[in-house]
This record gives structure tokens, C-alpha cells and sequence, in this order.
């Protein structure tokens, strides 16, 4: 098989030759051009042959101008449409642009996003939470915008082919952890936003990231997607047999994500060879259940890469 239907089959349920892999890094890059973004991603590609390139997005939505805390009402009356004329979204399309001109016939692109809440409360500081939960009103129609917007990007995304997208959400976290919420936090300030989100993007390949520990999983089993992106080696989260159990859907995941970097190599084939067989042949793509740290070996990478090829390739 060759990548792209390698992974259209792991998502659609279909038999592989074996399951995709990936991983990802973010590159620290939001002060770069869209183009020198998509040549870091592109060298990343280059080096390991990635079935899948996951595309960071670290082009932040826009504080407005002024507003260092959520402290007042007025701080949340500030956020206004940025539209797909905004330089960050600019950027990122010239980036997805170049990206497709290079691979995007041979390898299957997702562009990255985290939910709306997160545009403002992880691009603010996540200590400003409880402030938006204070001002519920202008909190709700500031997360309203937000969401417009990144329809409206979704809609360009799919306009110009990207396959599919990397949907960050925290909604899953219980509210003692950091950036958790409680369960009626999350049903009026994250879910919905997030699954409108959702629900414009329906026709890609749509990977919900229920990112974090001690995951409350029984809150997200209807937010409309293809797969399940989990860290599923983190402490108290559903590992993969229970996933497994959870839903139907294709799941990613199955590598540890902050141990890759310190893994013997023996250790690493272990750990894929445990993710193979509790999730199965089909419906998984193997990958970290997060981001991997930027000093991750390359000896690492490499191994992983060769490990999971598919026998005679």
C-alpha cells in the first residue's frame, strides 16, 4: 500500500499492510515565515518518511491588543473576527500550501487546531480560566467568534484539499487537575464550541486529541470524528484494550510520548510491538499520544521509522 491508502484504510476500518505511523514535534517557529515553517516540516518528513506529517500550527490566534488577563468583563468584549485575512492564518496556509505542492499527492497532511476555548485561555495563560467561567456571558460570545473563525478556516482548509484535522481539545481533563474543568464547565464553555468546530470539517479525516491525564472519557464519546488521538500510556488513562472498548472509531496512539527520547532501542520495539497487538490490525495508526520533546534522539526516530515499515518495504 502506499501512504495515503494506508492510512485512509486504518481509518475507514479497512485491512492494512500495516498500520500508519507518525510523530510530531512542535518547531517553535511562530516567528518564521509560513514557507520556512513548511521547509522544517518538510526536512522532518524527509528524515523519517512519516506514513502521516501531522502540521503543527503555532501561529497563536491573537491576543487583542491590550489584554493581559481575563481580570474584567471588558478584557473578553475586547476579542473580535479575525477572518482568513489575519497574518497568522496567512501564514499557515502559505505553509499547508508548500507543504502540499511537495507531498501532498503521496502523503496525507492534517493540519493542526486546538478548540476554542483553548484559543483563548491556553494563548492568555490557562491561570485566566476561572475568569472566563466568572464572565460567562462575554466569555460565550467571545468563544463564539473564535469558533466563526476557525470555520471559516476549516472551510478554506477543505476548499484546498487538506486531507484532514488535528482537533486539540482539554474538555476530558478533570477539573482537580491543571486544566481541567468540571463537567458543567466543559458541557457550556468547551463542547459545544469544539464539536461546532467539528461538525464543519465533517468530509475530512477528523482526529479529536483528548489531550491529558486521568481522562474522563465518557464526556467526549459523541463529539463528531473519525479518530481518537489519546495518550494512552499517561497514568490513569484508558490504555488501548479499553479504548478499544470505548469505540468503534480508529484510534492513534500506542507510543509514550514523554519517554521516547530516554527508550533503549529493544525497549521501543517492545512498546510497539505491545501497541500492535492490544489495538489490533486495523482501525489504529500508531503514533505518540502528544507531542514528542524536541531533543528526542535521532538514533530513535530512525529506528521507529524502520521498525514499523511494512515487511518488504
Amino acid at each position: 500500500m502506499n501512504k495515503r491508502e494506508r492510512f485512509f484504510a486504518a481509518v475507514a476500518g479497512k485491512p492494512v499492510d500495516r498500520a500508519p505511523t507518525t510523530a510530531w514535534v512542535h518547531f517553535q517557529s511562530d516567528h518564521l515565515s509560513g514557507r520556512q515553517v513548511a521547509d522544517l516540516h518538510l526536512e522532518f518528513l524527509k528524515a523519517y518518511d512519516w506514513d502521516v506529517l501531522k502540521v503543527m500550527n503555532d501561529y497563536r490566534y491573537p491576543v487583542p491588543g491590550g489584554v493581559t488577563t481575563l481580570s474584567d468583563a471588558a478584557s473578553l468584549r475586547a476579542w473580535r473576527k479575525q477572518g482568513t485575512n489575519a497574518a497568522g492564518v496567512i501564514a499557515q496556509l502559505e505553509c499547508l500550501a508548500r507543504i502540499q505542492e511537495q507531498v501532498g499527492g503521496e502523503t496525507p497532511i492534517l493540519e493542526t487546531a486546538f478548540e476554542p476555548f483553548q484559543q483563548i485561555a491556553r494563548n492568555i495563560g490557562f491561570s485566566q480560566a476561572q475568569n472566563l467561567y466568572r464572565h460567562r456571558h462575554e466569555a460565550l460570545a467571545a468563544l463564539e467568534i473564535i469558533t466563526q473563525d476557525m470555520c471559516d478556516y476549516v472551510q478554506t482548509l477543505k476548499q484546498r484539499g487538506i486531507d484532514g484535522i488535528f482537533i486539540s481539545i482539554n474538555g476530558a481533563i478533570p477539573a482537580h487537575l491543571p486544566r481541567g474543568a468540571t463537567e458543567e464547565q466543559h458541557e457550556i464553555f468547551q463542547k459545544p464550541f469544539a464539536c461546532q468546530v467539528l461538525r464543519a470539517a465533517e468530509g475530512m479525516v477528523r482526529v479529536l486529541h483528548v489531550h491529558g491525564a486521568s481522562l474522563q472519557m465518557d464526556r467526549i464519546v459523541d463529539y463528531p470524528c473519525e479518530v481518537w488521538s489519546v495518550s494512552d500510556r499517561l497514568a490513569d488513562n484508558p490504555d488501548l484494550s479499553m479504548l478499544r472498548s470505548l469505540t468503534d472509531k480508529c484510534i492513534m496512539g500506542g507510543l509514550d510520548e514523554t519517554k521516547i527520547q530516554e527508550r533503549t532501542l529493544p525497549e521501543l520495539a517492545q512498546e510497539v510491538d505491545n501497541a500492535w497487538s492490544a489495538a489490533g490490525s486495523q482501525k489504529f495508526i500508531l503514533a505518540p499520544g502528544c507531542t514528542i520533546p524536541s531533543f528526542t534522539p535521532r538514533r530513535n526516530l530512525e529506528f521507529l521509522r524502520e521498525y514499523t515499515r511494512p515487511r518488504g518495504a
